[in-house]
């Protein structure tokens, strides 16, 4: 794993072989090779090739900004051996997005690189071609993303092939453009950024598509549904192809796509938060194989204040705990899917708590099986203790507008993608606490807590960020640093 080019990884499914880190301490200072002070928040991944590595922050926030909101970001070139920045390049775009939002912002999109170039998506409108040496950019494109909804991207783009992903609605004067715009995959030429095609189908911003190969061909699946009355029908799974964006099967479905929409050329996993339930697919034909409920007769493991206990055949459903999936957590390794499940002791939208409370969930997506794990809250052997995050950026400057970026991110909110080295799975949550978890556990008890590790004091640190696996060093960052761990 010498390159990690894109948000998923060297294969397109967040998943890569080698070696990583697994325990650390930011805050302590153990396990980091540097750190770099960042100029101003952020949300991309880390792309890296060789010895650089690629990020966007937002633009710096001015004093006189009272709002708060944005939607200029820069692009950045830093040395992947010693964390100097090389080069910046700056990405204007007039759709304004809240800073350090708990939902995406202009900067979300994670760079691409093919180790000559490099592309920087600004979700507010802009992507910028850019030589990876240099910084000399080769091309702009810009458009005009959907408004009057709140700001929340999650698309990353793709790289294959000479063709890169991007999300956007029609172009104004396409006939096929709605009155409200709806979004879709356009493929575009990576030299010249000149539109290839458009995708047949939809795909809410909200979605995250995942690459994969069908018999050998390139394609994502791709998903619609998701909350504020997007536009986007019917709600459920397409698969798509790059070479021409022409749809091989779509099938509708309940619930929302804020989910990665992983899958293989045998199966397809779609989760549904309205109902509790998973739903496994064929993903030659989009035939719905079986579906598993996440609340009913499910395994739970728990702290009781003094050792792990484990309840066996427990319907969530009837304790009126709420299985919400929390977005994006979603993985699949060995035939298991994994995810955080949203904790609120509370009743919400009337469902009564959301839970169980900070655990981790994982799916046979074979034999149905259900079982749920509670997770520390902070490293020490922390539980049930909500840990903030904090929206100071590195000047010391408070520049969140949104309230909810200050939880510790185990509810309601967009944390960054988990990825998977040899089967470990890294979770970072808004307060900087990443947890490294043994996806090949047998059984699901605390021997599959690998470690729990900081991203910077708690407390005093925010993140919604992916980190990146490379050549045995793992790449990181928060809101005032970049962090390379070995």
């Amino acid at each position: 794993m010498s390159n990690w080019p894109q948000a998923a990884g060297p294969k397109g499914n967040w998943q890569t072989s080698g070696k990583a880190p697994i325990s650390w301490s930011v805050a302590e200072n153990k396990g980091v090779v540097w750190k770099t002070t960042l100029p101003e928040t952020g949300q991309s991944g880390l792309a890296v090739w060789g010895d650089w590595l690629f990020l966007t922050t937002m633009a710096e926030q001015a004093e006189s900004n009272t709002a708060k909101e944005g939607g200029n970001i820069v692009g950045h070139c830093v040395d992947a051996k010693t964390g100097k920045i090389l080069w910046s390049v700056a990405l204007n775009a007039a759709e304004p997005s809240p800073y350090a939002y708990g939902f995406s912002d202009s900067s979300s999109p994670t760079p691409v690189t093919d180790g000559k170039r490099v592309w920087f998506t600004n979700s507010s409108g802009q992507i910028a071609c850019c030589e990876a040496a240099t910084g000399k950019v080769l091309w702009r494109r810009e458009w005009k993303p959907t408004t009057g909804r709140p700001f929340n991207k999650q698309f990353e783009p793709i790289l294959d092939n000479g063709i890169l992903l991007s999300c956007e609605p029609r172009e104004p004067g396409d006939p096929q453009r709605e009155r409200d715009p709806w979004n879709y995959l356009k493929g575009l030429d990576a030299a010249t950024g000149k539109v290839l095609w458009v995708a047949e189908d939809a795909l809410t911003h909200y979605n995250t598509p995942v690459y994969g190969k069908l018999d050998g061909v390139p394609c994502v699946l791709q998903g619609r549904g998701g909350h504020h009355d997007v536009p986007e029908k019917p709600t459920g799974l397409s698969l798509t192809r790059l070479t021409d964006g022409k749809t091989l099967w779509r099938t509708e479905l309940t619930g929302k796509a804020l989910y990665n929409m992983h899958w293989d050329e045998k199966i397809a996993v779609w989760i549904d938060e309205d109902k509790s339930e998973l739903t496994v697919l064929e993903s030659k034909t989009g035939k719905i194989l079986r579906k598993i409920a996440l609340d009913l007769s499910v395994s739970l493991r728990t702290w009781d204040g003094a050792q792990y206990a484990t309840e066996s055949g427990v319907n969530l459903k009837q304790r009126k705990i709420k299985v919400f999936p929390a977005w994006f957590t979603n993985i699949v390794i060995d035939g298991h899917c994994w995810f955080l499940c949203f904790s609120n002791p509370q009743p919400a939208y009337g469902q009564g708590p959301t839970g169980p409370l900070y655990c981790a969930g994982r799916v046979n997506l074979a034999s149905g099986k259900v079982e749920y794990l509670e997770l520390p809250t902070a490293p020490g052997g922390v539980y049930k203790k909500p840990v903030p995050a904090s929206t100071v950026n590195s000047r010391g400057r408070d520049i969140a507008q949104d309230g909810r970026s200050k939880r510790d991110g185990w509810h309601w909110v967009f944390i960054g993608s988990p990825i998977a080295v040899d089967g470990r799975i890294y979770y970072t949550v808004q307060n900087g606490v990443t947890y490294v978890l043994n996806g090949k556990a047998k059984t699901m008890d605390e021997r599959a807590i690998l470690a729990v590790n900081d991203l910077g004091p708690l407390g005093q640190t925010w993140s919604l960020n992916t980190p990146t696996a490379v050549n045995g060093k793992l790449y990181h960052r928060t809101m005032k640093e970049l962090i390379c761990l070995g």
